[in-house]
């Protein structure tokens, strides 16, 4: 369907655009990239109906068939939850954004790495085909790297931008390896077969070992545990960035994979004992180093985490029941973690700070943004009637009957944290002392633009959770069946008696609050942050020694000294030769072999003497140039021997530029070497000139003793047919060779764009 490629085609689209419609002003462009996100959130509602009666809408458009790539779109109901979080929340922080950054700000820079960025993770939810999913979930990093590092003059954005793409970056690319291994070993990779066939995908000698890798994948982009460090450096991002990044895309894009692996690899022991494991620890990581922070945003950063554990637990327990309650606070978390980042930037806008230290008692200077506050904050917390109080209830539930003893307990001391870090955000900046932090006036309420986004994400939180059925029933009843591949009741309610599952979320408020009574005492607990910090510091330190030796390996290397380059790269072939060496038996030749004429021979002859002639004539620098000269334009002979006039043409065209360059830099240098080379380096040289030779002489002709059928016969044919040329070469280098020309191409552009900004340094340092 059309218009199912046209939802991540139109941010992408208008990302592609927007760089360079800086005329249309603060507000225009905060108009364009909101229509935007109203036509995807459009064209989402067109085809919803059936998708909410658990149907699925389609597209396919063949990309590389004999690659397994296809851009195969499908839109069930765990796409359609998503893509209503992305572009939904999406317009909301742009409509946000256009009061939070100020006119000076590069603001179409802003907009475009926003939608880039909708752009990729809408891509990802849509994805049926794993490659496909790949493409858009590195997309993903790309877009966060630019978002991260917006206010790339800090130093502190520029290093969160660059931690987030090396960790995300660095999990794309093993889920990309767990999914060429699952492919190659499954023969397809699109999900829908994958799905069908689960049972036999899941036999697979390689399905754990592709699982493995997707869940690297998944734990890296959703911070969980040991990978959680990066997503507080994020925090650098401007307030919107991290707000959208945080509740609805970046970080759900994890926990987005896990759902849509779940059919697959649910009952495999890995997924089973493993993932729960992670998601628990990183639950009671994040919600305890939340405790330890006193900036706004970091407290949210590290509660983020410990939802998104929570979240990871519920789908790890492999049980439907489980499947839909983490489908359920998925929305939850969206709902309540977006307003409360929004919260924290009002403050930093009106107070110039979000540290606790130096912000407090804003609740007269902020009546409004404090309400909101305490409802989103409470929402995080599952107080009643919530929206996630309602989740909250259902995850517990699902714990209590749907593994072991101990998850209950994980999540019971995980929101013991929430509550206690929810009271911290709430008490901390709204209550207590008056603070203003930087201001140097009493802080006022932000524009109406900046509250509307908050006023409706409460709104919704409280929707939610007084009427939970009517407002989010059918969408997570659909999405929850995406995820398990079959119908499932929802039953979501705001009262279900008094269960046990009440007991536990009762008892997580009365100790989280209890917890935060007596916050004095527990900040004097002995127990640091080491979770936060000890991977951190590793991180750092691994970075640190990577370059140290990449260093050292550069210094040993690159000491100015063209012959060691030249040793070095000669050294790597031979090393190429000898692995490919044909060592086994020679079979019968393909073609008996073609007498070799006499004048063939006295050419041979002639070049070689003139490549000897080079060796003797070195210190003598103009004839061994010129003797170079006539090495290359004798192999050009040897080409029109052959009947190849295009390559003669091109030999003896480099071979006078080559020559031409020579000279130019030889006029500059020494007349002749003022040193003697020692006799081993002479010695040496010789020696290992020999073996090159004879090495890649040996290749030559084992590759020529072993029968091979030649592609030239269908180039030949299908030349003048397919690419409508009759220069077969040059068809072969435009069209069946394409990619690699335009790589070739992409290489001379980014080698003249490095000359053209080292000129402008040199100019500038010169200046």
């Amino acid at each position: 369907m059309s218009s199912l490629l046209a939802i991540p085609a139109l941010p992408l689209l208008a990302a592609a655009v927007l760089p360079f419609a800086g005329i249309l002003g603060r507000s225009g462009l905060a108009l364009v990239s909101a229509a935007v996100a109203v036509a995807v959130l459009g064209l989402t509602a067109a085809l919803a109906g059936p998708v909410l009666g658990g149907g699925a809408a389609t597209a396919s458009v063949p990309w590389m068939p004999a690659f397994g790539l296809a851009v195969s779109l499908r839109l069930d109901g765990l796409a359609l939850l998503f893509v209503l979080l992305i572009a939904g929340i999406g317009l909301l922080v742009v409509v946000y954004a256009r009061w939070y950054l100020g006119a000076h700000e590069a603001l179409p820079r802003f907009y475009a790495s926003l939608l880039l960025f909708m752009a990729a993770m809408l891509g990802v939810v849509l994805a049926d085909n794993l490659l496909l999913l790949v493409v858009f979930w590195e997309l993903t990093s790309i877009a966060s790297f630019l978002l991260i590092g917006f206010w790339d003059e800090r130093a502190d954005a520029r290093a969160g931008a660059w931690q987030s793409l090396m960790v995300t970056g660095m999990g794309g690319l093993a889920l990309l390896a767990g999914v060429l291994v699952l492919g190659a070993a499954a023969g397809t990779f699109e999900l829908g077969p994958l799905r069908d066939r689960a049972v036999q995908v899941r036999g697979l000698p390689a399905a754990p070992i592709a699982l493995a890798l997707m869940l690297v994948g998944a734990c890296t982009k959703s911070a969980q545990v040991p990978f959680h460090f990066w997503l507080p450096s994020a925090m650098a991002a401007p307030t919107p960035v991290s707000a959208y990044l945080h509740s609805a895309t970046m970080v759900k894009a994890g926990v987005f994979l896990l759902a849509r692996l779940w059919p697959i690899f649910a009952p495999l022991a890995l997924w089973q004992h493993a993932l729960p494991v992670i998601g628990g620890a990183t639950m009671l990581a994040g919600g305890w180093i939340a405790l330890r922070h006193t900036d706004l945003k970091r407290i949210l950063a590290y509660s983020t985490v410990s939802q998104l554990g929570f979240i990871a637990l519920l789908y790890g327990l492999g049980t439907p029941e489980a499947a839909v309650a983490a489908t359920l606070h998925v929305l939850c978390h969206a709902a309540f973690k977006a307003p409360l980042f929004l919260v924290a930037g009002i403050v930093d806008h009106e107070c110039g700070s979000r540290d606790l230290a130096r912000v407090s008692g804003l609740r007269t200077a902020l009546p409004e943004t404090a309400a909101l506050a305490i409802v989103a904050a409470a929402a995080m917390a599952g107080v009643a009637p919530l929206s996630g109080f309602v989740s909250k209830e259902m995850g517990l539930e699902a714990l209590l009957h749907g593994g072991r003893p101990v998850w209950p307990l994980v999540a019971l001391a995980g929101s013991v944290f929430t509550t206690a870090y929810a009271l911290r955000f709430v008490v901390g900046a709204f209550f207590g002392p008056v603070r203003f932090g930087e201001a140097h006036h009493a802080p006022h309420e932000p524009p109406l633009g900046m509250r509307v986004p908050v006023y409706l994400l409460a709104a919704f939180c409280v929707a939610a959770g007084v009427a939970p059925a009517l407002v989010m029933g059918p969408l997570v009843a659909a999405a929850a069946g995406a995820v398990t591949g079959a119908p499932v009741t929802t039953h979501l309610a705001l009262w279900h008696g008094p269960t046990a599952a009440l007991g536990l979320s009762l008892a997580a408020l009365a100790g989280g609050t209890a917890w935060y009574v007596a916050r004095r005492a527990t900040a004097r607990t002995v127990l640091p942050v080491w979770l936060g910090r000890t991977a951190s510091a590793r991180y750092d330190a691994t970075v640190k020694g990577v370059l140290s030796v990449a260093g050292r390996i550069t210094d040993g290397i690159q000491t100015g000294v063209l012959r060691r380059y030249v040793l070095v790269v000669l050294c790597f072939l031979v090393l190429l030769v000898a692995a490919g060496l044909p060592f086994g038996p020679a079979g019968p030749a393909a073609e008996p072999p073609t007498p070799i004429p006499a004048g063939a021979t006295t050419l041979a002859v002639v070049t070689i003497a003139s490549a000897i002639a080079v060796a003797v004539l070195w210190r003598q620098r103009w004839p061994a140039v010129l003797a170079l000269g006539a090495t290359g334009l004798l192999v050009a002979v040897y080409f029109v021997w052959l009947g190849a006039p295009d390559l003669v043409l091109t030999q003896v065209l480099v071979e006078a530029v080559t020559t031409i360059l020579l000279v130019l830099v030889l006029y500059f240098l020494p007349k002749a070497t003022r040193l003697p080379e020692p006799r081993r380096r002479v010695v040496f040289d010789a020696a290992f000139a020999l073996a090159l030779g004879c090495g890649a002489a040996a290749v030559v002709y084992g590759v020529m003793r072993r029968p091979f059928s030649s592609i030239s016969g269908y180039h030949l044919a299908r030349s003048l047919p397919d690419a409508g040329g009759g220069n077969v070469v040059n068809v072969i280098l435009v069209d069946f060779r394409g990619y690699d020309t335009m790589g070739e191409i992409t290489v001379l552009a980014i080698a003249a764009l490095g000359v053209v900004a080292l000129v402008q340094a040199a100019r500038r340092r010169a200046a």
